[in-house]
């Protein structure tokens, strides 16, 4: 069976060798709780070995990740990203911003 690294060598112990391969997995945890540190160890350890690397975000801008990701000495330069942050103008015609319906997530 395949395994691919978190990046994160303690993590790697515990899962024994890493992420089970072609596999999805839902991180999730309040703020501050680590889900964005886990998901950049990732990345970088995927463009290591040359892997397309995609960062999605839905809320913080792209240089406001690099400089954290600096911040825990991650470079993320073969690391692309895509910013799906809605405008503020948005915010002032809708109540309120869903990604995905609760239903869609909680099956």
């Amino acid at each position: 069976m395949q395994k691919l690294s978190s990046g994160i060598e303690g993590l790697d112990k515990i899962l024994k060798g890493g992420f089970i391969a072609k596999r999805a997995y839902l991180i999730a945890g309040g703020p501050g709780s680590g889900k964005t540190t886990l998901g950049l160890h990732f990345l970088e350890e995927g463009s290591k070995h040359k892997e397309n690397c995609l960062f999605i975000s839905l809320g913080e801008k792209e240089e406001q990740i690099r400089e954290n990701a600096q911040n825990l000495g991650l470079q993320l330069k073969k690391v692309d990203f895509l910013d799906l942050s809605p405008e503020s103008s948005y915010f002032t015609q809708m109540e309120s911003y869903d990604i995905f319906s609760p239903a869609e997530v909680e099956r």
